[in-house]
């Protein structure tokens, strides 16, 4: 039996002779479970901001995006496109064209990306789940059609109803032609609206137009080239996706470069990694202070205590023992106030998870968003654990000695 254990969580819970040592010890628990709560919810918040962000990005971009280590476009015949659709894990691979155009309705423009796929690419990924209006057939009985962001629809004032006039001009700068003062730089091609599409995020709503890769070839006079592949999976692991990226790589050669959609928008979610770990390092400081309270606890304790150690020292106990004594009661408070504080953080997270009682005006989401990541609450619990063995053991150690108890 650990003698010095047992005694430590009978203080921890017995009624002091002064009322002011109780006081004192409550606050120290609530400043620690205050800060750990603290801790839980604003990392479930990132979490669920993190989230929503990825989730966004995920119903647009593909999983896995090659385009070349140097220039920009690369002749189609030396891509073996059939072999990375018969990878495993691969749901479908589209060549692209990617290219600044200018899209005019009547005489308003607008500079935005025409992105060529093919045919099959809305309803082979969740693309079409993004339409608000239309359909998604880039092409229809030898008809080509648009697909532009909903950004640009308010911004030129078109529909794609086929009641209404719903042509537009795009006009595509030619690669091999000369700027003059009386030469045409653009080709121009007209093109009815077949649908219309929204992400909720404004760089890509006011950027992208999706044409057929047919269109984009003969409007910007690419003959078998392409800017790049999409490559969409069926739903695997991150183990499996970078498995996938880097059998893709072997197959593409070192031309090439593949990136997942972490990888193409490295600054947004490092940016809100970064946050993250600058918050998570401030409440660590937060938590710090709270146990400075906890070091004026152990210390009129230990004044309290006095008679009751030299009783132990009358039946055995050791200076070690002593100091294990007041030890292990720094780090029961400790771990009181961090345990509280946990599960209150947890169930408040769970509680606007259900219910959502924090809203966010004026945004594409109703309520701030949570999630409650298991690694987070491993973090914030060794941090407890640590704060508590450091903010324990010196200063039991400095005050059993300079008491001379």
């Amino acid at each position: 039996m650990n003698l010095p254990f047992h005694i430590a969580k009978r203080y921890l819970f017995a009624k002091k002779s002064q009322n002011i040592i109780n006081v004192v010890s409550m606050i120290s628990v609530i400043g620690i479970a205050v800060s750990t709560m603290a801790m839980v919810i604003v990392l479930s918040g990132f979490n669920g901001i993190e989230k929503i962000v990825s989730d966004m990005y995920n119903s647009f971009d593909p999983d896995l995006k090659v385009t070349l280590e140097e220039g920009k476009t690369f002749h189609t015949q030396n891509i073996d496109l059939d072999r990375i659709n018969q990878l495993e894990g691969v749901r479908f691979a589209s060549l692209v064209i990617e290219e600044t155009i200018i899209l005019q309705n009547e005489d308003k423009f607008e500079t935005c990306k025409l992105k060529g796929v093919d045919l099959p690419y809305f309803d082979s990924t969740y693309l079409d789940t993004l339409l608000v209006e239309g359909l998604s057939d880039l092409e229809y009985e030898g008809v080509n059609y648009c697909i532009p962001g909903a950004v640009l629809q308010s911004r030129l004032g078109f529909t794609s109803d086929p009641r209404y006039q719903n042509q537009l001009t795009i006009n595509g700068m030619l690669r091999d032609k000369k700027i003059s003062m009386t030469s045409q730089p653009f080709n121009q091609k007209k093109i009815p609206v077949g649908g219309v599409f929204m992400t909720g995020i404004y760089a890509n709503d006011a950027k992208y137009v999706f044409v057929s890769l047919g269109f984009a070839e003969k409007l910007l006079d690419y003959n078998r080239e392409a800017t790049g592949i999409d490559v969409f999976t069926k739903p695997i692991s991150g183990r499996e996706l970078v498995r996938l990226q880097t059998k893709i790589k072997e197959i593409l050669g070192d031309k090439f470069k593949v990136e997942t959609r972490e990888e193409q928008h490295a600054l947004i979610f490092s940016a809100t990694k970064s946050e993250k770990i600058a918050v998570f390092i401030i409440l660590c400081f937060v938590l710090v202070i709270a146990a400075f309270s906890m070091v004026a606890s152990l210390t009129m304790l230990i004044l309290e205590k006095r008679k009751d150690v030299f009783t132990l020292y009358s039946v055995g106990f050791t200076k070690k023992d002593v100091r294990r004594l007041f030890f292990y009661e720094g780090l029961l408070i400790n771990l009181l106030g961090g345990i509280v504080g946990l599960v209150l953080g947890v169930f408040i997270c769970y509680l606007q998870i259900w219910y959502g009682f924090v809203p966010i005006q004026d945004s594409i989401i109703e309520s701030q968003p949570m999630e409650v990541e298991g690694m987070d609450i491993l973090y914030v619990l060794l941090t407890i654990v640590s704060v508590g063995l450091i903010s324990s053991y010196f200063p039991v150690k400095y005050l059993v000695k300079r008491l001379e108890i």
